[in-house]
């Protein structure tokens, strides 16, 4: 595989914490959902660990695609005949 065809490291740390972030979602939900006080703020925390993740995953992985090089492909001379 060519170097710039490797998913980034980030990003793999990233899609392998996943489901961890799901999970302490789900233990602040039915933490709060019981009266426990701290399971809304694990709730909010892993929600936005989810979020921040996933955009820092998707903004590594566009760089990286856009890096490559571009496909030699040939003009359009006349495109006004719609």
């Amino acid at each position: 595989m060519k170097d710039n065809e490797r998913p980034n490291a980030f990003a793999v740390i990233a899609a392998s914490l996943s489901p961890l972030w799901l999970v302490v979602m789900m233990v602040g939900l039915y933490g709060a959902a019981f009266g426990w006080r701290p399971g809304a703020y694990f709730m909010i925390t892993a929600l936005l660990g989810y979020i921040v993740s996933h955009l820092l995953m998707g903004i590594t992985e566009y760089r990286r695609v856009m890096r490559r090089p571009w496909p030699q492909v040939p003009r359009i001379d006349d495109d006004d005949e719609w």
